[in-house]
């Protein structure tokens, strides 16, 4: 009877310590990507996958909307943005709202000691809306001289002074370096969403970033596409996606911190 409980204590002991999870190393600032594994593709047949923060650092911003390029996804990442400790949970739900598997994901975050000093200027000048951009490529003819005789002074037409324009979101950290395409911009969630279902069938690598602007006070979320290593390379893309989205108010900007 004691050589059986001892066994079984030890079988227990065992089953434990191998089922403790590793934590997964990262850095503030760079994404951290997520999945589970899946053994066979008939086991996710009219499932669906849902991912949650069950703890994070107290100053966190962290919240589902971090995940990229959503919480339904199978595969996700999120940039944290406090270093401490983050417990992440993947569940699959059957076709019948049932769970049919969990599993918890802890991730052990640390300050990014090799990030570029923000005092440092970009070697590329800071994006523009592609309006500017085209304006800029386009040559002006050449002007006609007029004779001084025939030459008749035009009346000059008295227009409204411009309204000062207030430069947004400096307060999203940008990440250096990085690149991505925004399409379009919504006051709500659900009309980003529904927005991001009418483009999927573009095949784009899409997802909704939230953004908190602090010199209006408002949360918009933005619809952005793609990771580029340079401005040029983000533009040339920009240019051929606009003849997809005609109707899209594309532009380039610097990769955002999640908020």
């Amino acid at each position: 009877m004691k050589k059986l409980l001892i066994a079984s204590l030890m079988t227990l002991f065992f089953i434990f310590g191998c089922s403790k999870e590793e934590k997964i190393p990262g850095e503030i600032g760079n994404p951290i990507h997520l999945a589970d594994i899946i053994e066979s593709s008939e086991d996710t047949a009219g499932c669906t996958f849902k991912w949650s923060f069950t703890t994070k650092p107290s100053e966190s911003n962290m919240d589902v909307l971090s995940f990229q390029p959503n919480s339904r996804s199978f595969n996700i990442y999120f940039v944290p943005d406090i270093e401490g400790e983050y417990t992440v949970q993947y569940s699959l739900i059957d076709s019948g709202g049932n769970v049919k598997s969990e599993k918890v994901f802890v991730c052990e975050v640390i300050e990014d000691t090799t990030r570029i000093d923000d005092t440092i200027e970009p070697e590329i000048a800071p994006p523009t809306k592609i309006e500017d951009t085209l304006v800029s490529s386009i040559k002006k003819p050449a002007e006609r001289a007029i004779p001084k005789a025939t030459y008749t002074a035009k009346r000059q037409i008295p227009t409204r002074p411009r309204r000062p324009m207030v430069k947004r979101g400096k307060n999203i950290p940008i990440i250096k370096g990085k690149y991505t395409i925004q399409i379009s911009s919504w006051k709500s969630y659900d009309g980003a969403e529904r927005a991001l279902t009418k483009i999927s069938s573009l095949g784009l690598d899409a997802y909704i970033q939230k953004a908190y602007f602090d010199e209006t006070s408002e949360t918009w979320y933005r619809i952005r596409t793609g990771t580029f290593d340079s401005y040029k390379e983000a533009m040339i893309t920009m240019n051929r996606l606009g003849k997809k989205i005609p109707r899209g108010q594309l532009w380039v900007d610097y990769m955002r911190e999640d908020q």
